[in-house]
């Protein structure tokens, strides 16, 4: 059942309820999702199938089910008739696992070692607590879990779609075939592990556990290779060095994915919290390149004393002490930020916009001195977007643009215009959103002085976005598919976004890599030794071989320069002339 004009429901004590249209969070192949305040309404499509499947029974079982972690139905929602509909559950807020797979999301978070262990011990709760209330989750992929960011170093997973795990008399429907155990012909508690075994493995590693080249093997053939067991441990294996070091995982926990993925075996797993060397020490194998390449160059332009975290586009970088830093003069400005913030050249200074928890402080600082002045903005705000060099928030009328006008000497914060976006349902990444309408897929994008655009993408209407990037005329997407593949989808655009051009292949991982310059150029690194070039609006396409690139540089720009940041350092690629 899907919501198109406001409707009445009842929630399991009766209460009354209305969804409207706007209430649209996001709708899968058989149900749709709508939240209004901190309350979800799950709707099924087929909703004969509640009665034949006898789904209301199901539902009042799981609503048993109490774990801080699992986020269970608690009742059953009908019409006024009484006829079931669905089901409530409590609003959770948070990140598609996926996301935690990629380096430049973690580094950008400040992921640590132990924020790792944490979130896996706390996953394997999990799976103890379905088990021991003889319940199989079956389809636990990377979208069915989330992970809260109320205080990024406690992560807490939360587990949605409960109403698909197997227990009693139901059965289970789908999983996702990156996650199957392929030596096992019937469902169970060992291949919920293994279900388990390579989500976690990818948030250590960055990889699923059957990736990587290997001889004998198609790129992308993924279900051979699980059916083979020719795991990432396998003799030969070739990995980019973005591939995070096998060390990393603790020794038990080392063993047991090494025994589960390349020799089959199905046990319990190990707690991540418990140390040890691992008997089998692996390491990785990384791609080689011949030839040194004299075609690039390597400039260090900013060396510092503090590790650099990120670098925006206006030629700022934040350091790991929490300051931020003009790259071209190395004026520090006064104040500490956290990872989460937003820095944008505005009239003779900086607008900076730091999140805390739910709040936001903004600052204007001085081009001439770097001092900071407080500014007061009265909204209630979800969230802050930044596109190039233009900053929004998210509210609940929708995407507004921030400016900052000087009256005299004084710094004032003032709304600009603002764009009608379905905020429940828009998911916002690096530059663009991804709006979900009812099942139709629009892209968000800012671009220009004062423009922003809403573009309609049925390329991705069946797709699950888990990365995007947005810049000049650009949106890159990783978008993840039913069988859990990963696929790269690149629009170009015209000058007035009007149409598009489209470029489609398939990816490793969500990792996003790239640098989209304001001149019109792309440069990306997707596997070590490779540089590529690319104008979006033409297709021309350079791709240089150099033994000096690899996948750990996270490229962004500077203005029209690529650089990218390695500990304390700054360096700018360019081509010799």
């Amino acid at each position: 059942m899907k919501i198109t004009k406001r409707t009445e429901l009842l929630l399991p004590n009766r209460q009354k309820i209305i969804l409207s249209p706007n209430d649209f969070l996001a709708s899968g192949g058989e149900a749709s999702v709508y939240r209004r305040g901190q309350t979800i309404i799950k709707l099924y499509t087929d909703t004969d199938r509640l009665r034949r499947e006898n789904l209301p029974d199901k539902i009042q079982l799981l609503a048993k089910m109490k774990h801080p972690f699992v986020v269970a139905p608690q009742g059953v929602v009908s019409d006024r008739a009484g006829n079931p509909l669905g089901y409530q559950m409590p609003f959770v807020s948070g990140e598609p696992l996926a996301r935690f797979f990629t380096n430049d999301f973690r580094s950008g978070l400040g992921f640590t070692a132990d924020d790792n262990h944490l979130l896996v011990e706390r996953m394997r709760e999990v799976v103890q607590f379905a088990h021991g209330r003889r319940a199989l989750l079956i389809d636990a992929n990377e979208l069915n879990w989330l992970v809260t960011k109320a205080d990024i170093h406690r992560p807490e997973p939360r587990i949605i779609d409960v109403d698909s795990w197997a227990i009693g008399n139901w059965k289970a429907q789908v999983i996702m075939p990156s996650i199957r155990d392929w030596q096992s012909k019937a469902f169970n508690q060992g291949t919920d592990w293994f279900a388990w075994g390579v989500v976690t493995f990818q948030i250590y590693t960055g990889i699923h556990p059957y990736k990587g080249t290997l001889p004998g093997y198609k790129r992308y053939d993924l279900k051979k290779r699980m059916k083979d067991q020719a795991s990432v441990f396998s003799k030969g294996v070739r990995l980019n060095r973005a591939v995070r070091d096998f060390s990393i995982i603790p020794g038990p926990l080392l063993d047991w994915y090494v025994d589960t993925f390349a020799h089959g075996k199905r046990t319990v797993p190990p707690s991540p919290l418990i140390t040890g060397q691992a008997v089998t020490q692996m390491g990785r194998t990384f791609r080689l390149v011949a030839k040194a390449g004299q075609n690039l160059i390597f400039d260090k332009i900013y060396a510092g004393e503090q590790e650099i975290v990120r670098v925006f586009p206006i030629g700022v970088a934040l350091l790991k002490n929490g300051q931020l830093v003009d790259l071209a003069t190395e004026q520090q400005f006064s104040g500490r930020y956290n990872q989460a913030v937003e820095v944008v050249r505005v009239s003779d200074g900086w607008l900076i916009a730091n999140p805390q928890g739910q709040q936001y402080t903004f600052h204007y600082a001085r081009l001439a001195n770097g001092q900071t002045q407080e500014l007061s903005l009265s909204l209630d705000i979800r969230r802050l977007v930044r596109s190039e060099n233009r900053l929004f928030v998210v509210t609940e009328r929708g995407l507004t643009e921030l400016l900052v006008k000087i009256i005299g000497r004084q710094p004032f914060l003032v709304t600009g215009q603002t764009w009608g976006v379905l905020i429940n349902s828009t998911k916002w990444f690096d530059g663009v959103g991804i709006q979900n309408a009812l099942g139709a897929i629009y892209l968000i994008t800012p671009f220009g002085e004062n423009a922003c655009a809403q573009v309609r993408v049925p390329e991705l209407d069946n797709l699950r976005v888990v990365n995007a990037r947005g810049g000049y005329r650009f949106v890159t997407v990783i978008a993840l598919d039913a069988k859990g593949n990963y696929h790269k989808l690149e629009f170009s655009f015209d000058k007035e976004y009007r149409t598009y051009r489209l470029w489609r292949g398939q990816a490793d991982n969500p990792e996003l890599n790239i640098a989209i310059l304001p001149k019109g150029v792309c440069v990306t690194v997707v596997e070590d030794g490779k540089l590529d070039i690319f104008v979006p609006s033409s297709g021309a396409l350079n791709s240089i071989q150099n033994k000096h690139i690899v996948t750990t540089m996270f490229l962004t720009n500077w203005e029209n320069k690529v650089v990218y940041a390695q500990n304390k350092n700054l360096w700018q690629i360019r081509l010799r002339s």
